[in-house]
Protein backbone atom coordinates (compact mmCIF):
# COMPACT_ATOMS: atom_id res chain seq x y z
CA UNK A 1 0.00 0.00 0.00
CA UNK A 2 1.45 3.19 -1.15
CA UNK A 3 1.78 6.36 1.91
CA UNK A 4 2.08 9.60 1.49
CA UNK A 5 5.79 11.05 2.62
CA UNK A 6 5.79 14.58 3.02
CA UNK A 7 8.90 16.53 3.80
CA UNK A 8 7.19 19.36 4.84
CA UNK A 9 4.45 17.88 7.43
CA UNK A 10 7.00 16.76 9.96
CA UNK A 11 8.61 20.37 10.37
CA UNK A 12 5.77 20.87 12.69
CA UNK A 13 6.02 18.18 14.93
CA UNK A 14 9.25 18.91 14.71
CA UNK A 15 9.46 22.10 15.96
CA UNK A 16 7.09 20.91 19.09
CA UNK A 17 8.89 18.61 20.23
CA UNK A 18 11.93 20.61 20.30
CA UNK A 19 10.47 23.39 22.55
CA UNK A 20 9.06 20.30 24.79
CA UNK A 21 12.38 18.61 24.95
CA UNK A 22 14.08 21.98 26.23
CA UNK A 23 11.38 24.43 27.13
CA UNK A 24 8.58 22.98 29.32
CA UNK A 25 10.25 23.07 31.17
CA UNK A 26 13.40 24.30 30.45
CA UNK A 27 16.04 22.78 32.95
CA UNK A 28 19.53 23.47 33.00
CA UNK A 29 20.70 20.53 33.80
CA UNK A 30 18.91 18.69 30.73
CA UNK A 31 20.32 21.38 28.80
CA UNK A 32 23.82 20.60 29.69
CA UNK A 33 23.26 16.77 29.43
CA UNK A 34 21.86 16.90 25.94
CA UNK A 35 24.33 19.49 24.66
CA UNK A 36 26.98 17.15 25.67
CA UNK A 37 25.59 14.64 23.61
CA UNK A 38 25.24 17.00 20.70
CA UNK A 39 28.96 17.99 21.21
CA UNK A 40 30.15 14.44 21.23
CA UNK A 41 27.66 13.46 17.91
CA UNK A 42 29.23 16.80 16.47
CA UNK A 43 33.01 15.80 17.24
CA UNK A 44 35.26 15.66 14.18
CA UNK A 45 32.20 17.42 11.84
CA UNK A 46 33.75 20.92 11.46
CA UNK A 47 36.02 23.68 12.82
CA UNK A 48 38.27 26.35 11.56
CA UNK A 49 40.98 26.27 9.32
CA UNK A 50 44.31 25.40 11.09
CA UNK A 51 47.82 27.33 9.82
CA UNK A 52 50.89 26.32 10.62
CA UNK A 53 53.12 28.95 11.91
CA UNK A 54 55.50 30.71 9.09
CA UNK A 55 58.33 31.57 11.26
CA UNK A 56 61.47 30.52 10.88
CA UNK A 57 61.90 27.69 13.13
CA UNK A 58 63.59 24.30 12.99
CA UNK A 59 62.38 23.44 9.13
CA UNK A 60 63.97 26.71 7.93
CA UNK A 61 67.59 25.98 6.46
CA UNK A 62 70.55 28.46 7.36
CA UNK A 63 71.29 30.69 5.29
CA UNK A 64 74.40 29.38 4.85
CA UNK A 65 73.24 25.98 3.59
CA UNK A 66 70.97 25.42 0.51
CA UNK A 67 67.97 23.83 1.16
CA UNK A 68 68.59 20.43 -0.52
CA UNK A 69 71.92 20.01 1.57
CA UNK A 70 70.15 20.65 4.56
CA UNK A 71 66.85 18.04 3.80
CA UNK A 72 69.52 15.35 2.81
CA UNK A 73 71.00 16.14 6.10
CA UNK A 74 68.36 16.20 8.45
CA UNK A 75 66.38 13.29 6.59
CA UNK A 76 66.28 11.12 9.27
CA UNK A 77 65.09 13.59 11.81
CA UNK A 78 62.34 14.96 9.30
CA UNK A 79 60.91 11.87 8.62
CA UNK A 80 60.83 11.27 12.13
CA UNK A 81 59.08 13.82 13.09
CA UNK A 82 56.60 13.75 10.09
CA UNK A 83 55.86 10.05 11.17
CA UNK A 84 55.07 11.12 14.92
CA UNK A 85 52.78 13.94 13.44
CA UNK A 86 51.09 11.59 10.71
CA UNK A 87 50.26 8.84 13.61
CA UNK A 88 49.22 11.64 15.92
CA UNK A 89 46.37 12.88 13.45
CA UNK A 90 45.75 9.37 12.47
CA UNK A 91 44.91 8.67 16.42
CA UNK A 92 42.74 12.32 16.83
CA UNK A 93 40.63 11.50 13.65
CA UNK A 94 40.01 7.95 14.57
CA UNK A 95 39.02 8.83 18.45
CA UNK A 96 36.93 11.76 16.80
CA UNK A 97 34.90 9.36 14.75
CA UNK A 98 34.46 6.77 17.50
CA UNK A 99 33.38 9.57 20.09
CA UNK A 100 30.83 10.91 17.55
CA UNK A 101 29.64 7.41 16.26
CA UNK A 102 28.66 6.84 19.88
CA UNK A 103 27.60 10.26 20.56
CA UNK A 104 24.83 9.95 17.62
CA UNK A 105 23.05 7.40 19.56
CA UNK A 106 22.99 9.17 22.42
CA UNK A 107 21.74 12.39 21.17
CA UNK A 108 18.55 10.64 19.42
CA UNK A 109 18.05 8.26 23.08
CA UNK A 110 18.00 11.86 24.70
CA UNK A 111 15.86 13.19 22.35
CA UNK A 112 13.42 10.31 22.31
CA UNK A 113 12.97 9.90 25.45
CA UNK A 114 13.18 13.62 26.31
CA UNK A 115 15.54 13.41 28.91
CA UNK A 116 19.15 14.78 29.66
CA UNK A 117 21.35 11.30 30.29
CA UNK A 118 24.89 10.42 29.57
CA UNK A 119 25.72 6.66 31.22
CA UNK A 120 22.99 5.29 30.03
CA UNK A 121 22.62 5.82 26.44
CA UNK A 122 26.39 5.51 26.36
CA UNK A 123 26.86 2.18 27.75
CA UNK A 124 23.81 0.53 26.49
CA UNK A 125 24.43 1.91 22.81
CA UNK A 126 27.58 0.62 23.09
CA UNK A 127 27.61 -2.25 20.57
CA UNK A 128 25.38 0.06 17.71
CA UNK A 129 27.75 2.93 18.10
CA UNK A 130 31.25 0.83 18.23
CA UNK A 131 29.28 -0.84 14.82
CA UNK A 132 28.96 2.25 13.77
CA UNK A 133 32.39 3.11 14.00
CA UNK A 134 33.87 0.12 12.32
CA UNK A 135 31.48 0.61 8.99
CA UNK A 136 32.28 4.34 8.41
CA UNK A 137 36.31 3.55 9.11
CA UNK A 138 35.98 1.03 6.57
CA UNK A 139 33.73 3.46 4.35
CA UNK A 140 36.10 5.92 4.47
CA UNK A 141 39.48 3.60 3.76
CA UNK A 142 37.10 3.11 0.62
CA UNK A 143 36.60 6.16 -0.42
CA UNK A 144 40.29 7.07 0.59
CA UNK A 145 41.32 4.27 -1.97
CA UNK A 146 39.30 5.01 -4.21
CA UNK A 147 39.85 9.05 -4.79
CA UNK A 148 43.92 7.58 -4.66
CA UNK A 149 43.31 5.47 -7.59
CA UNK A 150 41.35 7.98 -9.44
CA UNK A 151 44.38 10.62 -8.37
CA UNK A 152 47.31 8.06 -9.37
CA UNK A 153 45.57 7.30 -13.13
CA UNK A 154 44.77 10.87 -13.88
CA UNK A 155 48.82 11.51 -13.04
CA UNK A 156 49.61 8.20 -14.97
CA UNK A 157 47.63 9.79 -18.52
CA UNK A 158 49.60 13.29 -17.84
CA UNK A 159 52.90 11.94 -17.07
CA UNK A 160 54.31 12.23 -21.09
CA UNK A 161 53.15 15.95 -20.64
CA UNK A 162 54.79 16.08 -17.22
CA UNK A 163 57.69 14.82 -17.80
CA UNK A 164 58.35 16.85 -21.15
CA UNK A 165 57.02 19.82 -19.06
CA UNK A 166 54.26 21.28 -21.85
CA UNK A 167 50.44 21.15 -20.98
CA UNK A 168 49.40 19.23 -24.19
CA UNK A 169 46.99 16.21 -25.38
CA UNK A 170 48.45 13.38 -22.24
CA UNK A 171 47.38 16.64 -19.85
CA UNK A 172 44.08 17.60 -21.57
CA UNK A 173 43.23 13.71 -21.85
CA UNK A 174 43.92 13.84 -18.00
CA UNK A 175 41.29 16.29 -17.14
CA UNK A 176 38.77 14.64 -19.40
CA UNK A 177 39.19 11.17 -17.37
CA UNK A 178 39.56 12.45 -14.22
CA UNK A 179 37.35 15.73 -13.74
CA UNK A 180 33.88 13.45 -14.20
CA UNK A 181 35.58 10.48 -11.52
CA UNK A 182 36.32 13.05 -9.35
CA UNK A 183 32.25 14.76 -9.60
CA UNK A 184 30.94 11.39 -9.40
CA UNK A 185 33.59 10.76 -6.41
CA UNK A 186 32.06 13.66 -4.61
CA UNK A 187 28.76 13.11 -5.24
CA UNK A 188 28.55 9.27 -4.22
CA UNK A 189 30.53 10.54 -1.06
CA UNK A 190 27.61 12.98 -0.10
CA UNK A 191 24.87 9.98 -1.14
CA UNK A 192 26.57 7.42 1.29
CA UNK A 193 27.29 10.17 4.25
CA UNK A 194 23.34 11.14 3.61
CA UNK A 195 21.75 8.01 3.96
CA UNK A 196 24.01 6.73 6.44
CA UNK A 197 23.40 9.85 8.65
CA UNK A 198 19.72 10.41 7.96
CA UNK A 199 18.26 6.22 8.08
CA UNK A 200 21.03 3.98 8.82
CA UNK A 201 21.52 5.63 11.97
CA UNK A 202 17.76 5.80 13.24
CA UNK A 203 17.38 2.35 11.99
CA UNK A 204 19.92 1.07 14.14
CA UNK A 205 18.46 2.99 16.90
CA UNK A 206 15.28 1.91 16.67
CA UNK A 207 15.68 -1.79 15.40
CA UNK A 208 18.98 -2.52 18.10
CA UNK A 209 20.89 -3.85 14.68
CA UNK A 210 24.73 -3.16 13.53
CA UNK A 211 25.62 -1.18 10.86
CA UNK A 212 25.27 -3.59 7.93
CA UNK A 213 21.82 -4.43 8.73
CA UNK A 214 20.66 -1.15 9.59
CA UNK A 215 21.60 -0.30 5.96
CA UNK A 216 19.62 -3.03 4.57
CA UNK A 217 17.11 -2.52 6.59
CA UNK A 218 17.36 1.53 6.08
CA UNK A 219 17.22 0.43 1.91
CA UNK A 220 15.00 -2.10 1.85
CA UNK A 221 12.14 0.04 4.10
CA UNK A 222 12.95 3.67 3.81
CA UNK A 223 15.00 3.46 0.71
CA UNK A 224 13.89 1.72 -2.26
CA UNK A 225 10.66 2.84 -4.11
CA UNK A 226 11.01 6.25 -1.89
CA UNK A 227 13.74 8.12 -3.83
CA UNK A 228 12.33 10.62 -4.86
CA UNK A 229 11.01 11.66 -1.50
CA UNK A 230 14.32 10.95 -0.74
CA UNK A 231 16.01 13.95 -2.60
CA UNK A 232 13.19 16.27 -1.42
CA UNK A 233 14.10 15.16 1.90
CA UNK A 234 17.36 16.44 1.06
CA UNK A 235 16.89 19.25 -0.69
CA UNK A 236 14.51 20.78 2.38
CA UNK A 237 16.77 19.72 4.73
CA UNK A 238 19.40 21.69 2.67
CA UNK A 239 16.79 25.14 2.74
CA UNK A 240 16.60 24.56 6.44
CA UNK A 241 19.83 24.08 6.78
CA UNK A 242 20.77 27.29 5.27
CA UNK A 243 18.12 28.97 7.12
CA UNK A 244 19.77 27.44 10.43
CA UNK A 245 23.13 28.32 9.44
CA UNK A 246 22.32 31.96 9.02
CA UNK A 247 20.62 32.10 12.42
CA UNK A 248 24.17 30.52 13.73
CA UNK A 249 25.96 32.90 12.70
CA UNK A 250 23.68 35.42 13.98
CA UNK A 251 23.69 33.85 17.81
CA UNK A 252 27.47 33.19 17.45
CA UNK A 253 28.53 36.99 16.72
CA UNK A 254 25.41 38.21 19.22
CA UNK A 255 27.50 35.99 21.95
CA UNK A 256 30.60 37.61 21.09
CA UNK A 257 31.97 34.17 19.44
CA UNK A 258 31.13 32.02 22.64
CA UNK A 259 28.78 29.61 20.12
CA UNK A 260 31.92 28.98 18.28
CA UNK A 261 33.62 27.20 21.76
CA UNK A 262 32.88 23.52 20.71
CA UNK A 263 30.72 22.14 23.67
CA UNK A 264 29.66 25.98 24.60
CA UNK A 265 28.24 26.12 21.04
CA UNK A 266 26.10 22.61 21.08
CA UNK A 267 24.35 23.72 24.36
CA UNK A 268 23.85 27.29 23.02
CA UNK A 269 22.80 26.38 19.47
CA UNK A 270 21.03 22.98 21.18
CA UNK A 271 17.22 23.99 20.13
CA UNK A 272 19.10 23.89 15.88
CA UNK A 273 20.45 20.72 16.88
CA UNK A 274 17.60 19.26 18.35
CA UNK A 275 15.23 20.13 15.57
CA UNK A 276 16.98 18.88 13.10
CA UNK A 277 17.48 15.69 14.75
CA UNK A 278 13.54 15.50 15.50
CA UNK A 279 12.78 16.21 11.83
CA UNK A 280 14.63 13.31 10.89
CA UNK A 281 12.69 11.17 13.06
CA UNK A 282 9.46 12.48 12.49
CA UNK A 283 9.96 12.00 8.63
CA UNK A 284 10.97 8.25 9.20
CA UNK A 285 7.75 8.04 10.93
CA UNK A 286 5.69 8.46 8.33
CA UNK A 287 6.83 5.23 7.03
CA UNK A 288 4.29 3.18 8.99
CA UNK A 289 3.75 1.81 13.06
CA UNK A 290 7.37 0.10 12.79
CA UNK A 291 9.05 3.42 12.55
CA UNK A 292 7.55 5.23 15.88
CA UNK A 293 10.78 6.42 17.59
CA UNK A 294 8.01 9.27 19.74
CA UNK A 295 4.70 8.22 22.07
CA UNK A 296 2.24 8.09 20.04
CA UNK A 297 0.40 9.81 22.83
CA UNK A 298 1.46 13.19 21.06
CA UNK A 299 -1.00 15.46 19.00
CA UNK A 300 -0.06 14.38 15.10
CA UNK A 301 -1.12 18.49 14.70
CA UNK A 302 1.06 20.42 16.60
CA UNK A 303 2.73 18.30 18.65
CA UNK A 304 1.43 18.96 21.70
CA UNK A 305 2.14 16.16 24.63
CA UNK A 306 -1.78 14.21 25.89
CA UNK A 307 -0.56 11.96 27.99
CA UNK A 308 -2.71 12.48 30.99
CA UNK A 309 -5.60 13.73 29.45
CA UNK A 310 -7.47 10.84 28.92
CA UNK A 311 -10.10 10.11 25.47
CA UNK A 312 -11.36 13.28 25.76
CA UNK A 313 -11.39 13.49 21.91
CA UNK A 314 -9.51 16.40 21.28
CA UNK A 315 -6.44 18.47 22.07
CA UNK A 316 -6.79 21.43 24.20
CA UNK A 317 -3.80 23.13 22.35
CA UNK A 318 -5.26 23.33 19.21
CA UNK A 319 -8.46 21.68 19.32
CA UNK A 320 -7.67 18.63 16.68
CA UNK A 321 -10.19 15.62 17.12
CA UNK A 322 -8.96 12.08 18.14
CA UNK A 323 -10.33 10.93 14.56
CA UNK A 324 -8.05 13.61 12.65
CA UNK A 325 -5.40 13.12 15.11
CA UNK A 326 -5.17 9.40 13.98
CA UNK A 327 -3.89 8.86 17.61
CA UNK A 328 -2.68 5.53 19.14
CA UNK A 329 -1.53 5.10 22.51
CA UNK A 330 1.15 2.67 22.69
CA UNK A 331 4.47 2.32 24.44
CA UNK A 332 7.81 4.60 23.47
CA UNK A 333 10.09 2.45 20.88
CA UNK A 334 13.00 3.57 22.88
CA UNK A 335 11.37 2.52 26.47
CA UNK A 336 11.07 -0.58 28.22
Amino acid sequence: MAMKISAIDPVGPAWNHMVRVLFKPFELKKWLLLGFCAFLAQCGEGGGNQSFPSDRGFFTPPNTTSSGQWFEENMVAIVLIASAVFAFGIGIWLLMLWLNSRGKFMLIDGIVKNRGAVTEPWGEYRSEGNSLFLFRLCIGLIAIVVLATIVLLGLGIAYPDMKSGKFDTAATVSMIVGIPLVIGWVIAAICITFFLRVFVIPTMYLKRVRAKEGWRIAWAELGRGHVWSMILFGLMIMVLGIAAGSIAIFVTCLTCCLAAIPYLGSVILLPIIVFFETYVLAYLEQHGDDWRFFSSSYCKSCGYDLRGHGDSGACPECGATTESMDLHFRENPGEN
